[in-house]
């Protein structure tokens, strides 16, 4: 008898060996599944009226949370351990929060920007005579100061507007704003404040040099940019001259 017991046991402990580990243990919750012991995987095997309300991935992790018991498994509930045998969500794959995170973190990329390279942009934002707002065509945007030529402030903290400052910044809203103009870098590309730094070109027309040479701007020459420095000091030197704008 006493042998009979040990085999009916190995018996047993045999069977429960080899029964797959997708097989039930225990009753099924409220939504017709269970946790597989194994790995935690939910398994929905009969989807019950209850589980059906669920539209996507995430409300139906939310229902199970609230009604499956297992405490160790729902801690590590994600929605690639839930398999769904009786039942189609829409679009699961894209609820996620891989999925999702990734999307929302996505950021446009600036262009490589090479010393002495050109770049097409569109003006988006003037935000005063020298210095614009421009997007580039991979969707990034940024600031953009115009090299070797100052213009009298109009938007600087602290300090009041500058003689000349709103005429320079109309005019140059009214020359940009919206339109596609090129970007070109000399040897510095940016400044301390992060601004790109660039000669701007209006078709065949040097922006940069028709502020100086109407008398919106001053020549201010920073090294190392210094490829047009000759044509600003020649066209403030006409300015000048010709009592135009600033130098009335």
């Amino acid at each position: 008898m006493k042998r009979f017991l040990t085999i009916a046991l190995s018996l047993i402990l045999l069977f429960d060996l080899v029964t797959p580990s997708f097989a039930h243990r225990g009753s099924l919750d409220e939504l017709g599944g269970h946790f597989r012991k194994s790995d935690c995987t939910y398994m929905l095997h009969k989807p019950t009226s209850l589980a059906k309300k669920a539209k996507d991935i995430q409300a139906l992790m939310t229902l199970i949370k609230k009604y499956n018991s297992n405490s160790t498994c729902i801690r590590n509930l994600a929605a690639n351990k839930i398999v769904l045998e009786g039942l189609t969500l829409n679009n699961p794959s894209k609820n996620t929060p891989s999925t999702q995170n990734k999307s929302a973190t996505k950021k446009p990329i600036f262009p490589k920007i090479k010393i002495n390279s050109k770049h097409i942009v569109k003006v988006i934002r003037v935000i005063d005579g020298d210095t614009i707002e421009v997007k580039f065509n991979t969707g990034a945007t940024a600031k953009v100061r115009l090299i070797g030529v100052n213009t009298p402030e109009t938007v600087a903290p602290n300090r009041p507007v500058e003689k000349y400052g709103k005429e320079a910044s109309n005019y140059t809203k009214k020359r940009l704003t919206n339109k596609t103009v090129t970007l070109e870098f000399d040897v510095g590309v940016k400044d301390k404040y992060g601004r790109f730094l660039a000669y701007v070109w209006v078709g065949k027309e040097l922006y940069n040099e028709t502020l100086v040479k109407e008398g919106y701007a001053r020549v201010m020459t920073i090294q190392p940019n210094v490829k047009y420095q000759e044509k600003f000091v020649k066209a403030e030197r006409n300015a000048r001259q010709m009592k135009k704008g600033l130098w009335r």
